[in-house]
């Protein structure tokens, strides 16, 4: 009986590192898709998250060389994904494009029910608090995305977006409490 050995996503780096476009491969499979959700929170069109992931992986193999082994993978990914996602709404804002997804004037949630707050389904109230996420200031919707959204610990979301841990819990208990205020007063809870 022969067991395959599966490589950690630190052993695919070092073989892109000189070159293997299969461990490259295998790191697209791998993380494709929580790269897709990072950007879709960052409420980009899909065409705009398509963009992201594919240079995410293209800058991954360009400058595999400068990645620290001392670090996660996904840390360095993810800042990656991130940094590419706050480029993409600075130039759509250039454009005088706004970004789509959960944009508050296009969001057609239906009226929260007088008699019955609180009783709307999961989907619903996630579609809300990511309405309300668009409302938020750059850096406030920054942490409150990879955070409560995206589920990264404190210390993951300082090290992605170089904020310290001070900033990042400020600005995610600022925009925790605008999140709330805002579907407490929808009648979402």
């Amino acid at each position: 009986m022969s067991q395959t050995h599966i490589p950690d996503d630190n052993q695919l780096i070092l073989r892109v590192r000189e070159g293997e476009t299969a461990a490259l491969g295998i790191l697209v499979e791998r993380h494709r898709e929580y790269a897709a959700r990072i950007a879709s929170r960052f409420m980009l069109g899909d065409d705009d998250i398509c963009e992201v992931v594919q240079d995410a992986f293209i800058r991954v193999w360009k400058h595999a060389g400068d990645y620290d082994s001392r670090n996660r993978f996904t840390t360095w990914f993810y800042t990656i994904v991130f940094n590419l996602c706050l480029d993409r709404m600075k130039s759509l804002r250039r454009k005088g494009w706004r970004t789509t997804g959960y944009n508050p004037s296009d969001m057609d949630l239906p009226a929260a029910p007088a008699e019955a707050a609180g009783s709307y389904d999961r989907e619903v109230i996630t579609g809300a608090v990511r309405m309300y996420a668009a409302e938020l200031g750059e850096v406030q919707r920054t942490v409150f995305i990879l955070r409560d959204l995206q589920d990264l610990p404190v210390e993951e979301v300082c090290r992605v977006t170089g904020f310290d841990a001070v900033k990042v819990k400020t600005n995610l208990y600022h925009a925790r409490k605008y999140v709330r205020e805002r579907l407490m007063k929808g009648g979402y809870l």
